[in-house]
């Protein structure tokens, strides 16, 4: 039964939270750790990670800086916003963390609300950082959806000009519990991004940090993807994708989480030109980290915009959207409705065709074959069936192939309106 948007106060693990819920994810925000979200669970599968031995625990300004390393870094988990570049070089480069402002501040609970269809909270960091800004950060989910709508702002209070770029990081469980019911990595997730054709990066991408060699970060060229496979091993990644879309999936359990976001491809962006990072904790060691005998796994997935010039008082803005499913793993392509692990395939066998393809979906609704001509327009319509983000749409049928058709666009109808899923030429078979 489809359920409305709730938004209410509550606990998360000890610590003061806002809860955003419907029928098919749940949100939980924390103001009082630097404005994080700390949970993103689809149907009770939960993607972001917590380290359990931070978890209900507050520390002062100056418990949180430390001495001032990444070592001393609490990192809590779950997604939270930055500004880039990072950097310890001059005053043009943001150093964290840590950052008892930005990272670990106390952030306002700016706004909690739901009008039943939609369910939104909003967080303010203090003022104070040495960048000179003040971050906004608001989450809305909406009824009989998967997605959420980060809304990031960065505003000037500085009496400077600043430059930054809005740097979202979200950290994704890459857990498991082994044989002996003790936590081990799970080398089953995988995160995937297109590569741009012209990219500045001799592979598509760059390694950051790390072993340079690291067996982790890899290309599937025939599909223009950069795949990262789980290995616990430390080091980071970054891509100057422009493809709008970087993703996340759990292949054992099924799970899939995209982050879609705009992208400027005449823009300057931070990183040598990156909108895409990834990160993994594992062994190895990057400066003084050193995670060989801890239990934490996860994968990171950041995405950044371009570096925006603000003078005192002036805001920039940057919206990030996910979506969350069931498909099977890796995510290979994305579009406006959902993703896939295995593109569409449309094989012609005489005055039939084939349909293939494995595929997730971000909302409730009905997913349709949309059958066009040469020139790209309509010439046929066949339901398939509803769809929802709680199960993997595998598609194998044949249908007639309707009069004039020449190629298949698969696309999901909701209250919404109609979005497009995957699109294929049909091909005759050899």
């Amino acid at each position: 039964m489809r359920t409305g948007c709730t938004a209410e106060e509550g606990d998360f693990s000890g610590w003061r939270a806002a809860l955003l819920k419907n029928d098919l994810v749940s949100l939980v925000a924390v103001p009082d750790i630097g404005g994080r979200i700390m949970a993103y669970d689809l149907d009770g599968y939960p993607f972001l990670f917590v380290d359990r031995n931070l978890a209900g625990q507050l520390f002062t300004p100056e418990e949180n800086m430390g001495d001032g390393s990444l070592a001393s870094w609490k990192n809590y988990g779950g997604d939270k916003t930055w500004p880039a570049p990072q950097g310890w070089d001059s005053d043009d480069q943001w150093h964290g963390p840590p950052d008892p402002v930005l990272d670990t501040g106390r952030y306002l609970l700016d706004l909690l609300e739901s009008d039943g269809n939609t369910a939104t909270v909003r967080m303010v960091s203090p003022t104070g950082s040495p960048t000179g800004i003040m971050i906004v950060r608001q989450a809305t989910i909406r009824a009989g959806s998967s997605r959420v709508h980060l809304d990031l702002r960065f505003r000037n209070v500085a009496d400077r000009p600043v430059r930054w770029s809005v740097w979202d990081v979200v950290q994704l469980r890459a857990e498991r519990l082994d044989d002996n019911g003790r936590l081990a990595p799970d080398e089953e997730c995988v995160v995937t991004a297109p590569i741009n054709p012209r990219s500045r990066f001799l592979r598509g991408f760059q390694v950051m940090f790390g072993d340079p060699l690291n067996p982790q970060w890899d290309l599937d060229a025939a599909r223009g993807l950069f795949v990262g496979n789980y290995r616990w091993q430390i080091g980071k990644v970054g891509l100057d994708t422009r493809g709008g879309w970087a993703a996340f999936a759990n292949k054992t359990a099924g799970y899939a989480f995209v982050a879609r976001f705009p992208v400027y491809p005449d823009e300057e962006y931070p990183d040598d030109g990156a909108d895409v990072e990834f990160w993994t904790v594992g062994r190895g060691r990057v400066a003084n980290l050193d995670y060989e005998h801890t239990d934490i796994y996860l994968m990171e997935l950041e995405v950044l915009s371009p570096l925006r010039h603000l003078n005192p008082g002036e805001e920039t803005s940057f919206r990030v959207e996910w979506g969350a499913c069931r498909c099977p793993g890796p995510v290979v392509a994305v579009a406006e409705a959902g993703c896939a692990g295995e593109v569409l395939s449309a094989v012609r066998h005489g005055d039939r065709v084939r349909l293939t393809g494995a595929f997730g979906v971000f909302d409730r609704g009905n997913l349709e074959a949309v059958w066009m001509d040469s020139a790209g327009d309509e010439v046929s319509r066949t339901d398939i069936g509803s769809v929802s983000p709680l199960s993997a749409v595998l598609l194998d049928r044949a249908e007639l192939v309707p009069w004039r058709a020449e190629s298949v666009e698969l696309t999901v109808s909701t209250s919404e309106g109609r979005q497009r899923l995957a699109r294929a030429r049909l091909l005759k078979q050899e």
